[in-house]
């Protein structure tokens, strides 16, 4: 009987190893850039989703007309474009974070809305915890109200 040993561990299966975690580590590096460009491509939506929400804020008077807390549709806080009306600003802070969040179609994401004129805080609502929070989107819009320059502040965490 002859015995014949096997090369577990021959040049070519070295170099074929090799190459094989090579492209392991390439396409696990590449699905990584991916998955960072789809969740950057997905807080850019989201963003811009945010924008267009304050947009209707500021832009539309909201569904009905003259909503208040019950019977409110659509939000929207305009008299007029970017003239914002103080009843329906003080109607919003009176609701609930958790009706606001249902209206601006926030789902669980917690949010901060301030506005403030030149010198002070006017109106503020929502949560205070955005500091630990690992992403904010952070809007800040112009308007009038009282025939006064008002800045708004929207946060969402």
């Amino acid at each position: 009987m002859s015995s014949v040993k096997a090369q577990v561990f021959s040049p070519d299966f070295i170099v074929a190893s090799v190459m094989f975690i090579l492209i392991l580590v390439i396409l696990h590096v590449h699905t990584q850039d991916v998955y960072e460009k789809i969740e950057k491509q997905e807080n850019m939506i989201y963003y811009e989703n945010l924008v267009s929400t304050t947009d209707l804020l500021l832009l539309y008077h909201g569904y009905p007309t003259y909503w208040n807390e019950t019977n409110v549709e659509v939000l929207g806080l305009a008299e007029r474009p970017n003239y914002l009306n103080r009843t329906k600003v003080e109607q919003m802070m009176g609701m609930s974070e958790s009706k606001i969040k249902s209206l601006l179609n926030l789902g669980g994401k917690s949010f901060r809305f301030i506005i403030e004129n030149s010198t002070d805080v006017m109106f503020e609502k929502g949560d205070t915890g955005w500091e630990s929070a690992e992403t904010v989107y952070i809007i800040n819009r112009n308007a009038i109200m009282d025939e006064a320059p008002v800045k708004i502040k929207f946060w969402v965490w």
